[in-house]
Formats: C-alpha cells, structure tokens, sequence
C-alpha cells in the first residue's frame, strides 16, 4: 500500500459533488455480470502484476462474473470513492482506507452488510479474528480488509555499527540512541508532515502504543478510561519535550518541511538515525537503499522500543490499510463477494504476490509453510512475528473512530508549534471522541493480550 493510502480522504462528501466530476466517474449501474473495481497502485509493475494474478485469473476461472479494474491514484482515490458513493454512484466493490471509513459508508447506508456472503465463504474463519472483529459494525460484517501490516523502526545497520549503537528496545536503550545521535548532528528519529498531514499519525500511533501501551488505549477506545488521563499527559508531554530538543524531525521548524522521502533518504546516507513508520514501506525501501538508488547501504527494521516503563517493549500496532465493501446500489452483489472472496481465499498466493511486490498482504489465517521461497526475509520476518506475539496495538486510522483519528493529527500541529497544551489537546481528543462514542460511530477492537 502507498502511504497516502492510509489516510486519502477519509470523511464523507456530501452529495452535492461537481457534475463533471460525476460524470466520469464509472457507476455502480454495472452490467449484471461485470463488477466494478477501483483501485491504486505504487507502480506500473505492481499493476501489472495484480491485474495478472487477481483480474484476469478471476476472470478466467468465473462464468459467472468478470471484473473490470479502473486504475486511479493513491492522490485521489479516496476522495473520488467518496464523493460518488455519496452521490449514490462508484464501483460496485467501494475502497476504504481502513475499517473506520468503512464504517463511515455504513452509516450512511452506502455499503451492504455482508453477513450473508461471509456465513456463505465462512470469511471468519478465512480472516484473523481481530481483523474480522474490526470490520464490523453493529455486530455485523462491512468490509473485508485485503491489506495490513504494523508500524516498525527502520535503521541502516551499518549506521548503527559506525557508532556502536545496539538496536534500543526500552526507553532507556532508544534515549541514548536519540541522545547520541543529536550529538552527532543526526535527527535522532526521522519526522515530518510536509505536504501530508497525515503523516503525523505514523508517529502518534507509535508514540501511544508505545509510550501509553495497548491496554490503556483499549480501555481509552472502549470507553473505561480517557485520553485526559495521566498516562497520555505524561506521554504528550515527553513527546513535545523530545521535539523542542530535536529529536523528531531536527526541529520544530523542519517538522512541517520534511518528508517521508527525506527521512528514507537520511537513513540511507546517515543524516536520520531511526524512523518509525509503517510496514507499508516495505515495498518502496529498495528505491533508498542499494542499487537502485546508486549506493551500498542496506536497511533493515526492529519493533518498537518502549517509549516508557511501564509498557512491554516490542509491541505491533495493527494497521489495516485497505478494506473493501460492497456498493449499496450494486446491481451484482453476489458477483462482488464472489470477486471479494477470491482476494482472500488462496493465502499462498496472496504471499506470492508478496514475495514480488512487498506489498501488504491481507489479514488471512496462513501456515509460514504458505510462505514462498523468495520472500525477502525482512518481510517475511513481520508476518511471522505478529501472529505469534501477544504485544498487539492499535494503528490510529484503523482503529479510532474516522474524526477522532482527523483530530489527532491535524491538531497535533499545535502541539509542535506550542500553540496548544498537551493536556488542552487531550482534552479535544477525548470530546471527540466521546461524540463519536455516543453516537454509536467506532469499531470495537480486539482485547489486548500482553501483560
């Protein structure tokens, strides 16, 4: 998945969109034996291949059904999904950028449940349960998540050996790293939102799991603590105290100007000593590091260290980046849970396509036998270690609710430019999220099962 597909427009678009816009815009009035599907790509190659794989070999083993793919960028798919399926209009099967734009479809009465189609492909047992248990709304299935992957630490090894650093794993461990690496005139740990605020997310999602631990925010999303509490203070707190020192992004001042490829950039030729980003990244690191990118350096990732005591280092916030639903004025429905099963149900392929484009796989249930010889290890690493790891998180734009999650990181700004408390910010976290709690619009996470 491309970065900004994690966080494209995500709000609903009122029903009042450009005509013009509309009007090219293929509808869900689709032939009765042809589905359709929008999606984005990070590169021709990948394309290509996922039109192989997926398209044409759906197409080839159906009689029944045939998808068409219309190709759009990760820039705007999102806003065109919603601003048509808003108007009653787009593809049969509709992208969302995760569970909690699902949900916000669902609401609408946008998307079909698909309860019915999941007991007829039995998708719970396909799925990993708290994958399934996030796609639901109101006890019933929305969405089914073809993409996932966590929020890592990425370093250059050889960086880590010219100083002598070992890999930080505790708040102790990642401060020296941090403290070293300033000192050495590094940005201690790559940081930025330059031309997508979003990116923000990335870190606080990090920052949360991380610093505050999963328990306290499954308490905090199931509505038993709040994000005001002490826990959350304190680690707003710190993470300010860390950017007046430098230690996210350099400065204050280059937060709003570095990118996500400066970061890579700066890890590959030692300027950025860590960066804490998603998994996602997997597919795009090779254009940074190695001959691609004209030099020797090699990368390599870690799980988070613990950003306080109190919390179990390692843990992996859960990220699903794309969700698939089913279009309310489909006139294919059972053709488009046909083509929504055949994305998930062969856990070997979805490795395969893997194996060849580093690309996020779905959330299925998957034997590491599944797992093709030429994947490269790193990647293959991840998908080994989370589904036996009992230190799981919750990625933001998963798992909070669609305008606690834009709360988060828009209003963050403030945060780093001193414009607003860390304790004020908290404050208008927790009162939107409480709206959005009383008006019944949040995804039920999994329990946590660490500690």
């Amino acid at each position: 998945m491309s970065k900004i597909s994690r966080r494209v427009l995500r709000s609903a678009v009122v029903a009042v969109a450009a005509s013009s816009l509309l009007a090219g815009c293929a509808g869900a009035a689709s032939s009765a034996d042809t589905v359709s599907y929008w999606a984005a790509f990070n590169s021709t190659d990948t394309q290509k291949l996922f039109q192989s794989e997926f398209i044409d070999a759906f197409n080839e083993s159906s009689d029944d059904a045939q998808v068409k793919l219309d190709v759009k960028q990760w820039s705007n798919i999102g806003s065109l999904t919603d601003t048509a399926v808003a108007a009653g209009r787009g593809a049969d099967v509709v992208f969302s950028p995760g569970p909690s734009s699902a949900l916000g479809f669902a609401a609408a009465d946008r998307i079909d449940s698909l309860d019915d189609f999941a007991k007829e492909y039995e998708w719970e047992k396909v799925l990993e349960p708290w994958a399934y248990q996030a796609s639901l709304v109101d006890g019933e299935l929305y969405s089914i998540p073809t993409g996932y992957g966590s929020i890592v630490m990425f370093y250059n090894p050889a960086v880590f050996a010219e100083h002598g650093w070992t890999v930080p794993t505790t708040a102790a461990e990642f401060e020296k790293v941090a403290t070293e690496a300033a000192a050495a005139g590094m940005i201690p740990v790559g940081a930025g939102n330059s031309g997508y605020q979003a990116q923000s997310e990335w870190y606080l999602s990090a920052v949360l799991n991380a610093a505050v631990g999963p328990e306290k925010l499954y308490d905090v999303l199931t509505g038993t603590a709040k994000f005001t509490d002490p826990e959350f203070v304190d680690a707003m707190t710190t993470l300010k105290t860390q950017i007046d020192k430098g230690w996210w992004g350099g400065s204050a001042n280059s937060y709003f100007t570095n990118t996500d490829t400066d970061m890579f950039t700066g890890l590959a030729n030692g300027k950025v000593a860590l960066y804490m980003t998603g998994t996602w990244s997997f597919s795009s690191a090779g254009s940074y590091f190695g001959e691609a990118a004209g030099n020797d350096a090699t990368w390599d990732w870690a799980p988070l260290p613990a950003l306080s005591d109190s919390v179990e280092p390692g843990v992996y916030p859960l990220a699903i980046g794309t969700s698939l639903s089913i279009n309310t004025v489909s006139k294919n429905k059972p053709a488009a849970a046909k083509f929504l099963d055949s994305l998930i149900n062969d856990p070997a392929k979805i490795y395969n396509y893997m194996a060849k484009t580093s690309e996020n796989p779905a959330p299925v249930v998957v034997d590491e036998a599944d797992f093709p010889a030429d994947l490269d290890e790193r990647v293959a690493r991840l998908y080994k270690d989370i589904p036996k790891s009992s230190n799981l998180g919750y990625a933001s734009w998963t798992f909070f609710p669609a305008a606690t999650d834009t709360y988060l990181y828009t209003e963050f700004d403030k945060i780093i430019t001193g414009d607003m408390s860390p304790s004020d910010y908290l404050a208008g976290l927790q009162k939107t999220f409480d709206g959005e709690l009383a008006a019944g619009k949040v995804i039920v996470p999994f329990a946590p099962t660490a500690g």
